[in-house]
């Protein structure tokens, strides 16, 4: 089914909640970065068929995920596992945000590229080129319309990959975690 774009209620201990979740320990900041990726969100679910991502709602700032977490973020989704994701807006969509998609295994067959609520002006086509260089097909299209997209063919049990944009963009304050300080990185 499409998600539907409802307002979702937040609150900060919700915010916590969710950033605590999402919290993994940066061992290797660079190649995260390399990855265009932020850290694992909750969802590294495993090979089980029955725990695939799922979006199950769409929002101006973020993503509910298999229905019972919130990401405040533009996130990378695989069959099993969902991440933050760097990009904000269609101009951060590059081949190095996408890179991920290159080194995982399974490779996705097809990448679903969410680029906010418009969709995208122009084709991305360096983008394009490279995931095609690489074996794997892109679709470009408006958030709402990739996540919906993306849940079918990983319903379907597809080798799939979904990088989604929030549908309004935000500004790099606003993805920064206020509890960063109060961690204690092993």
């Amino acid at each position: 089914s499409k998600p539907g774009k409802r307002k979702l209620e937040w609150n900060d201990d919700m915010e916590r909640a969710v950033l605590q979740q999402m919290r993994v320990v940066d061992r290797d900041a660079a190649f995260q970065r390399e990855l265009g990726v932020g850290g694992a969100a909750a969802l590294s679910l495993g090979d089980d068929d029955r725990r695939r991502v799922a979006v199950s709602e769409v929002d101006a700032g973020g993503f509910e995920l298999n229905g019972d977490v919130f990401v405040p973020s533009a996130i990378a989704c695989l069959s099993h596992s969902a991440f933050l994701w760097r990009a904000r807006t269609p101009a951060d969509v590059t081949v190095d945000t996408l890179r991920l998609f290159t080194v995982v295994h399974p490779r996705p067959e097809i990448v679903v590229l969410g680029l906010g609520s418009r969709g995208p002006r122009q084709r991305l086509e360096a983008v394009e080129r490279f995931l095609k260089a690489e074996g794997i097909a892109l679709e470009q299209m408006d958030t709402a319309n990739a996540v919906h997209t993306f849940n079918i063919l990983n319903d379907e049990k597809r080798t799939v990959g979904g990088a989604f944009l929030t549908l309004e963009p935000r500004g790099a304050d606003e993805y920064a975690d206020p509890y960063a300080d109060r961690c204690a990185w092993a």
